[in-house]
């Protein structure tokens, strides 16, 4: 991801921004990566951190974006080795790859015809011949201080992000408390006797939030319209259990997915479904293609009526890694691996009935209180009243009051977004029967996936 490049001027005032108040000048190393980037057109970004001595401590130090630490394949490797070769040449390599990995000095060995494998040059002399200590190696700094006589072999594994986004490294600026952020595929190209091969394996065991899946999360595409905020409640509960399953490892933006949001006002046509069954695959067909072009991973639908076309949204959608999650499948596994019992349902008559346009007809399998028609249409009302209202809390009242004299069971799956919603914003006032919310369920289940968890029920 590409970091935008600056004018001399401005990039040194900004590394006069983080001189701490015991300090006067930027240091020689930092003023050098500074000119070498501006004079070379490479986007860099300028950090302080605690003294940083190896790539571990990098791991949670590095500052970017506002947090502290980063992966630790973002960050760079550079070792200095001394080889000869047959003739007995003594030749200066510097291996660079990724934080997690090990450089494979053999192969150094058959890239530069070396005699033998090549040594790690020593502290004192990286001092004396280049100016440079253990922790303040940088490819820059290597190529400045040689006059660009130093080999640098790059692996090829830094020239393609492990997490697209930010996409890019870091590593010290030639001082154990500066750092620097930089494009790789840009940074490479500049380097005077630079070379790409594969010349590292990983070696370090990465710790669970570093993982590609975590930091590459699958992309999500929400089909929502019946009503628009069925879809924005679903984004935001996937949003809060992204954060909640990081951690402290939550970056914020760049640690969410991508989402793709299609929101058809005709997706209402579903409240007669049994009048208007083509014209609402139709619709759904259409959101469909919409989420094909937008190169969605995981497609999630916010209703639950239309759960009902399950089977044919797979058969549109579901082509090489791309799934289709289905609400009522998650809401009845969920039940069955909490071994929950005494159910009631409650959401339109469509859903709520368990007949053929119920996409929660396996309920029918267990011993479960369908409400009656009448019953029914009151929570639906209170549906209504939800899409009209600011104040939540009367119609809040309201429910609970049914729930109370018209519902026996204990547990009650809500099958009714609006419900859901309601739910969500008043749940610290209910503390009388167990709601199910599949919604809820709904957004772990596709945060889960989405972060390459698997399912969590």
């Amino acid at each position: 991801m590409k970091i935008e490049c600056f004018s001399l001027e401005s990039e040194i005032q900004k590394a006069k921004y983080l001189l701490k108040d015991s300090e006067s000048e930027i240091p020689d190393s930092v003023m050098s990566i500074i000119k070498f980037c501006c004079s070379n057109n490479i986007g860099v970004i300028l950090s302080r951190n605690v003294k940083v001595l190896s790539c571990k401590d990098a791991r949670s130090n590095r500052i970017r974006l506002g947090h502290k630490g980063i992966p630790l394949f973002d960050e760079l490797k550079s070792i200095v080795f001394r080889g000869y070769t047959h003739a007995g040449k003594e030749i200066i390599i510097a291996a660079h790859c990724r934080g997690h990995m090990n450089i494979i000095t053999q192969r150094i060995v058959s890239i530069c015809s070396l005699c033998k494998e090549p040594e790690i040059l020593p502290e004192e002399e990286l001092k004396s011949r280049f100016d440079m200590q253990f922790g303040t190696v940088n490819p820059i700094i290597l190529d400045l201080n040689s006059g660009g006589t130093i080999i640098n072999i790059f692996d090829v594994s830094l020239t393609e992000p492990l997490a697209k986004c930010p996409g890019t490294m870091m590593t010290n600026a030639g001082n154990h408390t500066w750092g620097i952020e930089i494009d790789p595929e840009v940074l490479i190209p500049k380097i005077r006797n630079g070379y790409i091969y594969d010349v590292a394996e990983a070696d370090k065991e990465l710790e669970y939030y570093e993982v590609p899946q975590l930091t590459n999360p699958k992309s999500i595409g929400i089909i929502t319209g019946n009503g628009p905020d069925s879809g924005i409640a679903l984004w935001s509960r996937i949003n809060s259990y992204f954060s909640e399953m990081l951690g402290e490892h939550f970056l914020g933006d760049i640690s969410l997915p991508k989402v793709s949001i299609v929101s058809l006002p005709a997706m209402g046509l579903s409240m007669e479904l049994d009048k208007r069954d083509g014209a609402t695959l139709e619709t759904i067909s259409e959101a469909i293609n919409k989420m094909l072009s937008n190169d969605v991973d995981l497609l999630a639908l916010a209703c639950h009526t239309t759960h009902y076309y399950t089977d044919k949204i797979r058969n549109l959608f579901e082509k090489s890694d791309r799934r289709f999650i289905s609400m009522p499948e998650t809401v009845m596994n969920y039940i069955k691996n909490n071994n929950l019992t005494d159910l009631a349902i409650i959401g339109i008559n469509y859903v709520a009935n368990l007949q053929e346009y119920s996409a929660y007809s396996e309920l029918k399998n267990f011993d479960i209180e369908v409400p009656s028609t009448e019953v029914l249409s009151k929570f639906h009302e209170i549906g209504y009243d939800i899409k009209k209202m600011k104040n939540l809390y009367p119609v809040f009242q309201k429910f609970t009051s049914l729930l109370r004299t018209d519902i026996k069971a204990e547990n009650i799956i809500v099958a009714l977004t609006e419900l859901s919603i309601l739910v969500e914003s008043q749940k610290k006032k209910y503390k009388y029967k167990n709601i199910i919310d599949p919604l809820d369920i709904y957004g772990k289940e596709l945060s889960r996936l989405s972060l390459g968890l698997g399912d969590f029920i």
